[in-house]
């Protein structure tokens, strides 16, 4: 049965851990692309002149404040005439300048603070002496066409008129591209994009990684993982042999302790190593698994069922044409037909040659005399068996054991893909000992503890 798998802050922190790189990629392409733009862009300056309005008439504080507030009133009548053809042809004349009013409007920005007579002109421009000329100029023409277009006082002059209070001056820097800010917010917006498909991905992505995902992904217990070995692409061999104080043949060992605890209500001599698909590590897991199990001085038998793809000849590097399927057909016996590993109370059975009908063999009585043989003579029989989900062996053979430990590939098996083999498995009367994750991802701060722990250890 498929647990919940709805998502959590906890998982989501998972995800983006996991995929840090991509996210870290994304952050500095986003950078990347925006310092480029920022590069390919026309830098434009900016420059501005400010001027200032007063009333031409009034002597008394009551007309002084009804003249500034119509100054007032009217300051957004100016602002909009700055950009008009009134005042920016004349502009586009003594400039000499090659545009039209409507687009040299465009490049112009008027200001006017609230509650103010000021009126900021802002002219953007190629270079920082023309945005200053320009500015200067509009400011300029807007003066004269104000003072045109104000009523006249008694006196004859303009009742509003505009006086220039700063001059623009050229700018000392652009003002875009601004490649700094472009860059920071191409790297936000990087990182965003980076985080956005790291969370997408890891929503479709139904692999298992890590022990905890596989705990809530099947209802069947969980006995350990065994983590992925530095610099082994595919198999890595005998490795509790090769590294009995490595961390993977310390993983091994939790494993049989768990083994144990699960056959607390049930003895497990007769013990099946299966997957749901190829390629998940089942043989490998099975020879490491026996020598394990051997090492507390258990008499074990370690036999290769997999009649169809048999690797457990190759893994202890063993002649493997005399096996189980010469026991089955009674060419030789079982005496002569086992191998035992010099050092250790492990025996092992390979698979023989590929017979033509695994199935009929691995269901055979000869195949239950065996294993009843077996158990009586040894305190556990491991049997290598196909993959659940390929062919329909370890299905056959669930009568014959006491349970199944099915191993599941962190790199490549699905939630939909174990349930499924498991629902197959359990529907044919086999029993689901635990659950192994295999090629689970190394936790880094455990690193140096065991490569410490293993260094004291060898020079004792």
């Amino acid at each position: 049965m498929m647990a919940d798998s709805s998502w959590t802050l906890a998982r989501i922190w998972a995800a983006l851990k996991k995929m840090w790189l991509v996210i870290g990629l994304a952050t500095v392409l986003g950078a990347g692309i925006a310092f480029g733009i920022s590069l390919s862009t026309t830098p434009t300056y900016l420059s501005r002149a400010t001027l200032y309005f007063s009333i031409g008439h009034g002597n008394s504080g009551s007309d002084l404040n009804q003249g500034t507030t119509y100054a007032q009133n009217q300051m957004l009548s100016f602002a909009q005439l700055a950009t008009s053809s009134r005042v920016l042809d004349p502009v586009i004349q003594k400039m000499g300048l090659d545009t039209t009013t409507t687009a040299l409007a465009r490049d112009i920005d008027i200001v006017t603070p609230n509650d103010t007579l000021i009126l900021e002109v802002r002219a953007t421009a190629a270079s920082p002496d023309k945005a200053a000329a320009l500015a200067n100029a509009v400011a300029a023409s807007l003066s004269t066409v104000v003072n045109d277009l104000s009523p006249s006082t008694s006196a004859g002059s303009p009742s509003i008129s505009a006086s220039l209070v700063d001059k623009a001056v050229p700018p000392e820097f652009q003002t875009t591209p601004n490649k700094p800010r472009d860059t920071i917010l191409g790297a936000l917006v990087g990182a965003v994009v980076g985080v956005v498909l790291s969370i997408v991905w890891s929503l479709f992505d139904s692999r298992i990684p890590s022990e905890a995902v596989l705990r809530g992904a099947v209802d069947a217990p969980t006995l350990g993982s065994v983590t992925r070995v530095p610099g082994a692409a595919g198999n890595v061999g005998l490795i509790v042999t090769r590294d009995p104080l490595g961390r993977t043949s310390e993983e091994f060992r939790r494993i049989r302790s768990a083994l144990s605890y699960a056959a607390v209500n049930r003895r497990m001599r007769r013990i099946l190593i299966t997957s749901s698909s190829p390629g998940e590590g089942k043989s490998t897991f099975a020879a490491n698994l026996a020598l394990t199990l051997a090492a507390l001085k258990s008499r074990v038998l370690l036999i290769d069922a997999d009649l169809r793809r048999p690797r457990i000849a190759d893994e202890f590097g063993i002649e493997g044409a005399i096996g189980l399927t010469t026991v089955l057909v009674g060419e030789v016996s079982f005496a002569d037909a086992k191998l035992s590993r010099p050092g250790t109370t492990l025996d092992i059975l390979p698979a023989g040659a590929v017979p033509p009908n695994p199935a009929e063999l691995l269901t055979s009585d000869a195949m239950q005399a065996l294993l009843e043989e077996a158990s009586v003579d040894y305190d556990y029989v491991v049997l290598d068996a196909p993959p659940i989900s390929s062919v329909a062996d370890a299905n056959l053979m669930s009568p014959l054991v006491d349970g199944a430990i099915v191993i599941v590939d962190a790199m490549k098996t699905h939630r939909s893909q174990l349930s499924a083999a498991l629902q197959s498995f359990q529907a044919a009367g086999g029993r689901v000992i635990g659950l192994v994750l295999n090629r689970a991802r190394r936790p880094r701060h455990t690193d140096v503890y065991y490569a410490e722990w293993a260094a004291r250890n060898a020079k004792q």
